[in-house]
């Protein structure tokens, strides 16, 4: 194995879900040289700054929001959004699709073909409480036209997907699936919440900041394959 390859982390899961082997490698050097790797066919590089005079693709400019909630925060109206159980179905297959309109594993090229199955088995793996321990859905006409997923850490929560029907948007039905799961947030006493999107999407990063998250951090994230 070369040097370099022993400082990049081997994902498993990655590697068999595109059927090539895919490791990450985290680094706060403005300029990455992967020119002698040898054990990897695709490296995602995880870097805090932005590379200097990288010919290296840039596929997701990430950005962390997060939101305290403060346990006198005035509770609003939520009555359409209820915690979903049963199967997955295409209304959720195609909202977890569009959630990922800015996602790296779509701009990718090389990985696109992916795209589509990698966010039907997310939303998949949510339900059955892999990746999600509550999925909320907002229901139009006995039709679901929004919905998030939420996951339980120790100290906070962290939304996995969210996404609302394109001819449904501007209604204030984002709004009300966040204020669902604050509401869950603040009845567990857990008064963090985290998600993540793309800087790039800005619909997205104006939604949370107009409902009262803040950034925390920010990432940049490379695809580096070998030729």
């Amino acid at each position: 194995m070369n040097e370099l390859d022993k400082n990049i982390e081997v994902l498993e899961w990655d590697s068999n879900f595109f059927d090539v082997r895919v490791g990450r490698l985290y680094s706060d050097e403005k300029k990455v040289d992967l020119t002698k790797i040898s054990n990897f066919d695709l490296i995602y590089i995880h870097s805090q700054t932005l590379l200097e005079n990288s010919k290296i693709p840039l596929y997701d400019k990430k950005v962390t929001f997060e939101k305290k909630i403060a346990s006198e925060a005035k509770a609003r109206e939520t009555s359409q959004v209820e915690e979903y159980k049963g199967e997955l179905n295409e209304e959720l297959i195609n909202l977890s699709i569009a959630s990922g309109t800015y996602s790296r594993f779509k701009l990718d090229p090389r990985l696109s073909n992916h795209f589509e199955k990698f966010f039907t088995l997310w939303i998949k793996n949510s339900l059955n409480g892999k990746l999600a321990d509550y999925v909320f859905v907002y229901k139009k006409e006995n039709k679901i036209v929004g919905f998030i997923s939420l996951k339980k850490n120790d100290s906070f929560y962290q939304i996995g997907l969210i996404a609302t029907s394109p001819l449904h948007r501007g209604l204030g039905i984002g709004s009300a699936l966040l204020q669902k799961v604050e509401e869950i947030a603040k009845s567990e006493k857990n008064s963090k919440i985290i998600v993540v999107t793309q800087l790039d999407n800005e619909t997205a990063c104006n939604f949370y900041k107009k409902n009262g998250y803040q950034i925390k951090s920010k990432e940049y994230i490379y695809h580096y394959w070998r030729k």
